[in-house]
């Protein structure tokens, strides 16, 4: 029935050491074609189609953009409801957003009529149940290991900016759980990166650093000096970074 149908479990999981939680997110563009060889059904169009295995709670973003066609995006869940998304006005550019409702196999259509040919790009962005939300018992280990997770999608679930990386700064509505006292995204066209702050909060510098440097050992090379600490991945360009100053205590993730 299909050109092609993809297959893959959209979960990653963050190589830390000491790790409690199973943070998962996923991020990846597809690219296809719609050809005269695709499949035609009189009351659909001509279609491209993907295969997504997800669970309950999970949650995805996807962008789908053409610049041949004006598109149409199906998206079916294992027990066969489906939602139809169209572009907005003349822009060949479809916007779904959808928390996952139903564990199963979860079928994308990419549909154009009877005489759209051409190419397709289909951007996602996946965040797993456990990942959309900080436990309440995290250790500092947990939220670094839930910050990494969320740069591997530009943090994206946080802004709900369609996948778009737009320039500036912007403080991030997350339930601290009493971990810290906020954090905040700043992003630029080669950069993101997230800065926690406990200004207020009874971790101290040699505490968080003690746990840092025991759970990300054997993965991150580390530079330390009386009150920062650098880690640098060791197979990336992720960095994080402990800083003790006048206003307090700053952690820092950034990913290029």
């Amino acid at each position: 029935m299909f050109k092609r149908a993809i297959f893959f479990t959209l979960i990653i999981l963050i190589n830390l050491q000491a790790q409690t939680y199973n943070f998962g997110t996923h991020s990846s563009t597809l690219k296809g074609e719609l050809t005269k060889d695709d499949v035609f059904e009189k009351d659909f169009g001509r279609f491209d189609a993907y295969e997504l295995q997800m669970e309950e709670g999970d949650f995805i973003i996807m962008k789908l953009t053409t610049a041949d066609f004006f598109p149409l995006m199906t998206v079916v869940s294992p027990s066969s409801e489906y939602k139809i998304a169209f572009p907005n006005d003349s822009n060949p550019e479809v916007i779904f957003t959808q928390e996952i409702d139903e564990t199963g196999l979860w079928q994308i259509y990419i549909a154009g009529d009877s005489t759209d040919y051409g190419n397709h790009s289909l951007k996602l962005c996946y965040v797993s149940k456990e990942t959309r939300e900080l436990p309440a018992n995290a250790s500092n280990c947990d939220l670094v290991n839930f910050f990494l997770a969320h740069s591997e999608t530009n943090f994206v679930y946080f802004t709900k900016n369609n996948l778009e990386l737009k320039s500036g700064k912007t403080n991030l509505t997350i339930n601290s759980q009493g971990l810290f006292d906020k954090v905040e995204l700043e992003k630029d066209k080669n950069k993101s990166e997230v800065t926690i702050s406990f200004n207020k909060n009874n971790n101290s510098f040699e505490t968080i650093s003690k746990e840092l440097i025991k759970c990300l050992k054997g993965n991150w090379n580390k530079r330390e000096s009386k009150n920062e600490i650098i880690f640098s991945e060791i197979e990336g360009l992720r960095k994080i970074i402990l800083l003790k100053n006048k206003l307090g205590i700053e952690l820092s993730i950034s990913t290029m």
